[in-house]
């Protein structure tokens, strides 16, 4: 894992409670420019994700499923809610019309969603700084989009599953915290892959190799406080 840091190339994980399935605790994202990733699962719900346009900036967001037994043919849908004055300029980019969404949207906003309408299990994407792989879905790219809020909704109307939804491409590292960027997001990742074998074998080994370090000071303090004692 540690051998990977200087060369990562990929998203800065946003950790989730999976409570944000109310627009009021939407999960909110820094900066849409940097490159993030939030693991989500759809269990008979919306999750929803929030972000601030604070100037006329471009727009990238994907979703992807991981590649596990039972969800080849997983697709949710992806919606942009925002202000009415804002969806325009995203359909004249994208092309988009589909504005259905299976939830109650506030006064002043509209919706804009993305359906994947591609072969569910044809483009398989390796992300190897976790050595996992996925399958790709939508991706949304706009030239700009307008100053105001933006809403990211993930949604299916009769499946559950999980996926994980991408922002940004800017690769920005360096305001990251270490344990919680690379240390963290690679067990967090294990574990929604559901690989709990080698996040277990993984603990076991850091707990042995901390506990030689430990062992091994604490024979040099001990030595040094037998010399000093003679």
């Amino acid at each position: 894992m540690f051998f990977h840091v200087d060369s990562v190339y990929a998203h800065q994980l946003i950790f989730s409670d999976g409570n944000n399935t109310t627009m009021e605790n939407a999960l909110y994202i820094p900066d849409p420019q940097i490159s993030w990733a939030m693991y989500g699962e759809l269990e008979n719900n919306v999750l929803f994700y929030k972000f601030q346009a604070e100037q006329k900036e471009p727009l990238y967001v994907s979703l992807v499923i991981p590649a596990l037994d039972g969800l080849e043919d997983f697709s949710p849908s992806l919606a942009i809610v925002t202000q009415q004055q804002n969806i325009a300029i995203i359909s004249s980019h994208t092309g988009e019309k589909n504005t259905e969404v299976p939830f109650v949207l506030p006064d002043g906003y509209q919706a804009i969603v993305f359906d994947y309408d591609g072969k569910p299990a044809n483009n398989v994407f390796y992300e190897p700084f976790t050595q996992v792989n996925y399958w790709e879905r939508q991706e949304i790219r706009t030239e700009n989009i307008n100053p105001g809020t933006y809403y990211l909704a993930v949604f299916h109307t009769t499946e559950n599953g999980k996926f994980t939804l991408a922002v940004g491409e800017i690769e920005d590292f360096s305001k990251a915290n270490f344990f919680d960027s690379f240390v963290r997001a690679w067990f967090e990742t294990k574990i929604f892959f559901n690989d709990y074998l080698t996040a277990a074998i993984s603990i076991v080994i850091v707990i042995i190799i901390f506990s030689g370090i430990g062992y091994g000071i604490f024979r040099v303090v001990r030595r040094i406080i037998t010399k000093s004692k003679r």
